[in-house]
């Protein structure tokens, strides 16, 4: 084998992995939403988790909070407990002080959330 012919099924060889991994990236399944819903200070809040299929689990690597609650005290509650459901990968979160039906209501939705990943 000459080096012209080397390098011409080496080239070949890179362009077909290249389609065979573009194929394969284009089959993954990318992050989904999932909302949940919970009871806050002043009513009904909901949560939007970000979840990325791993195998046949997942992970949570993000969330947004829609709510009611007085911000001052909710948003920085919920800055918290978003970190919190990022950590632990679940709806365990401790409650915050001063944010106590802040704290229970997006437990609650995370909660609902999670468990509509498996339906």
């Amino acid at each position: 084998m000459t080096k012209e012919d080397f390098r011409k099924v080496a080239v070949l060889g890179f362009i077909g992995l290249g389609l065979l991994l573009g194929i394969y990236e284009s089959n993954r399944p990318g992050p989904m939403l999932v909302e949940g819903s919970g009871t806050g200070y002043n009513g009904e809040l909901s949560v939007e988790l970000q979840v990325k299929p791993k195998g046949k689990e997942f992970k949570i690597i993000g969330l947004n909070v829609k709510h009611t609650d007085t911000p001052p005290i909710a948003d920085p509650a919920i800055e918290t407990l978003k970190n919190q459901v990022i950590r632990n990968q679940n709806a365990d979160l401790d409650i915050v002080a001063g944010a106590t039906y802040t704290s229970e209501g997006v437990k609650e939705a995370v909660k609902n959330a999670i468990e509509k990943i498996g339906k």
